[in-house]
Parts: C-alpha cells; sequence; structure tokens
C-alpha cells in the first residue's frame, strides 16, 4: 500500500518505541517529510 502511495519507507533498528530508544534518527524522519511538503 505505501508503494502505490509513493511512501518512503525508512527502516531503524530499535526496540517497540523507536522514538525513545533512536530519538535523533525519528527526527531525521520527521525533519526530511516536512521538507518534502514545504
Amino acid at each position: 500500500m505505501a508503494q502505490r502511495a509513493g511512501a518512503d519507507i525508512t527502516e531503524i533498528e530499535g526496540s517497540h518505541v523507536i522514538m525513545i530508544s533512536q530519538p535523533d534518527a525519528v527526527t531525521q524522519v520527521i525533519r526530511k517529510a516536512l521538507e518534502s511538503v514545504t
């Protein structure tokens, strides 16, 4: 479904709560998403 929508998929190794175990990586993904729409 993500492929049909043309979405980017980012895989990050970490625990179930990735925003706690890898906060910098999550921040980078969010910033990349913001840059793609602004």
